[in-house]
């Protein structure tokens, strides 16, 4: 295989897994948002990852200082940096290109477009982990795409759509607006830092082979049970007839 074509195969195993499941949370909404509006908004969360980058690799610099246990050090790692720096500059994207735009006229619009800021992200981390890697098999960068499509993918779209759940309500509930935004925020960070942590703790190496741990277990429960919540969420959001007030 030449550099060229692998090059090629490897940027479609990175871009397909978000522009699939994009399409796939598109499809919910029945009335569909521009399509120049949800591409600046997808790179715009594609944008975002530079900055979490430096901010993710600062703040972990700054924790190896510290001499904690290895359980303490991946807690804080995936839930307080990782997963607190991802949520809040995804919803960042999603703010400065489509919160005040004038399509955004229904509340499912606003877990919508998080949706897609969130595939932005993860899309941009999937050309990250690509270019790091060198494959010397098909099936090795095959697996990864398969690994991002079901994990991480999924998780980015499913953790930026609950957040936008509760942006949502709580335009509906302005007495309880603060609480509202920072509960799904929080919401989000948990379900986040649950899939990175356990996922770290499902893969071994054994023999050197990879091998996964019934852990994933708990992985997979967590987006299954994070999809059954969102699929309620937009369905709830769909009865709400009165246009977002925002």
């Amino acid at each position: 295989m030449t550099d060229i074509n692998q090059a090629l195969i490897y940027t479609l195993f990175a871009i397909l897994p978000g522009f699939i499941w994009m399409l796939f949370f598109l499809n919910k909404d029945d009335n569909p948002e521009p399509k120049r509006v949800i591409l600046k908004v997808f790179i715009a969360g594609m944008t975002v990852t530079l900055p979490v980058f430096f901010i993710e690799l600062g703040l972990l610099n700054l924790l190896d200082n510290f001499s904690l246990e290895s359980d303490v050090y991946d807690f804080i790692q995936y839930f307080l940096i990782v997963g607190v720096a991802e949520e809040l500059f995804k919803y960042i994207a999603f703010k400065f290109t489509a919160l005040k735009s004038q399509y955004l006229d229904e509340p499912i619009d606003i877990p919508i477009y998080m949706i897609v800021a969130g595939l932005g992200f993860a899309t941009a981390e999937n050309v990250i982990l690509f270019s790091q890697k060198t494959f010397e098999f098909l099936i090795e960068p095959a697996s990864l795409a398969v690994i991002r499509f079901i994990g991480a993918n999924f998780l980015h779209a499913l953790a930026s759509g609950i957040f936008g759940f509760y942006i949502a309500v709580s335009f509906y509930r302005t007495n309880k607006r603060h609480f509202l935004f920072w509960g799904g925020f929080l919401i989000a960070v948990v379900i986040h830092g649950i899939f990175d942590f356990f996922l770290k703790y499902s893969i071994i190496e054994h023999g050197g082979e990879t091998e996964l741990t019934p852990l994933i277990v708990i992985i997979m429960t967590a987006l299954i049970v994070s999809y059954v919540l969102l699929r309620q969420a937009l369905k709830k959001l769909k009865k709400l007839k009165t246009i977002c007030k925002i």
